[in-house]
């Protein structure tokens, strides 16, 4: 029986209800969601999941800026989720191989802020916070994996420490995600360098940082006896304010330092017994002076000094800030920087059991 005119009209506008509905969802699963996307990023080294627990926003993940040579375990890559409906800032994430120089988590200004961030527990080296995060490569990789910088591969370093880096950017992310993604991409680089282990294949486990508080100026970072020489204090420019500690991980315990007044000041200080890092900071540096009875090596702001347990490497971190107003108020700013750091060694020593110690 043919259609009678109204039930036809019906019928056409609840099939173009159903096409534009269709397209809608349609629309919204590819530009909202990673339905049918990729399963990996990074020609391969990073899984969609991995990725997807980390930049966890509405929108679809996609990389870019991939960079790689064929049979070659380094890359660079950019991972990012872009959404239709959003006008924020595309949340990215980008990943690097690297081959750094010493203990370099606490001794540049690139990595910032050691006492802030979730350390990994375990064999495997590595932090993150919510901005970024390392895993440094099992010692057998570091003669292996370099770094490539625009198009060229640079081999690593004699005395390069190979890493695998990330950095987000247009905002935060959950470090337990990170770590998981860095891991698993550290473990995939290694792989493809010849030099896996069984530690990277393990899900990380985090020890994540105490809250700030306000800093005991007689009991700097916690630590008894610890105070800032009075060389090292400014009134009105650089005095005691907040400070953070993480000291979960059993071979790190770091501090930051955030000093009250105009000048803007803080100062880091790190104790690691992690042998990965101890042997980091003697590669290459031949400026570090032998301590009496050899009790180990120093710096005026490094030290790697022979403990019951092992070795343990010290280390203090000052900003730009901080030295400049040292500067402007002391003839050798290198000499407030041994006695801070010498108190510094002195008051941690208990943490690993170690000797007191002369910093040259």
């Amino acid at each position: 029986m043919p259609l009678r005119p109204y039930r036809k009209k019906a019928w056409l506008v609840a099939a173009g209800t159903l096409v534009v509905v269709s397209a809608l969802v349609s629309t919204h699963l590819w530009q909202n969601t990673n339905v049918l996307g990729a399963t990996s990023f990074c020609d391969g080294r990073v899984r969609s999941g991995d990725a997807q627990d980390v930049l966890d926003s509405p929108g679809r993940l996609s990389d870019s800026r991939v960079q790689t040579i064929p049979g070659k375990p380094e890359f660079t890559c950019v991972i990012e989720r872009r959404s239709l409906f959003s006008t924020d800032a595309a949340p990215r994430i980008a990943l690097k191989t690297a081959s750094e120089l010493g203990p370099f988590p606490y001794t540049t200004h690139v990595w910032k802020n050691p006492g802030a961030r979730s350390y990994f527990k375990g064999e495997v080296t590595g932090g993150v916070t919510p901005t970024g995060g390392y895993v440094v490569l099992p010692k057998s990789c570091w003669a292996k994996v370099g770094d490539i910088h625009g198009s060229r591969l640079l081999p690593p370093d004699d005395n390069g420490v190979a890493a695998v880096e990330a950095t987000v950017t247009a905002g935060r992310v959950a470090p337990e995600a990170l770590a998981r993604l860095l891991a698993r991409t550290a473990a995939s680089v290694a792989a493809d360098a010849g030099c896996s282990v069984a530690a990277l294949k393990e899900p990380p486990e985090l020890a994540a940082p105490e809250g700030a508080r306000t800093t005991d100026s007689e009991k700097v970072c916690g630590l008894p006896d610890f105070a800032l020489p009075d060389s090292a204090v400014l009134p009105g420019a650089a005095e005691p304010g907040q400070e953070r500690v993480s000291r979960g991980a059993q071979d790190v315990w770091a501090c930051d330092l955030a000093l009250a007044g105009k000048a803007g000041a803080s100062v880091s200080f790190t104790a690691t017994s992690d042998p990965a890092m101890v042997e980091a900071a003697l590669k290459g540096n031949d400026d570090f002076r032998e301590l009496p009875d050899g009790q180990g090596v120093a710096l005026p702001n490094q030290a790697i000094v022979q403990c019951a347990d092992g070795d343990v490497f010290f280390t203090a971190l000052w900003s730009k800030e901080y030295y400049g107003a040292l500067r402007d108020h002391h003839p050798s700013v290198t000499d407030v920087y041994r006695e801070t750091f010498a108190s510094f060694v002195s008051s941690a020593a208990d943490l690993h059991s170690c000797p007191n110690v002369t910093i040259p």
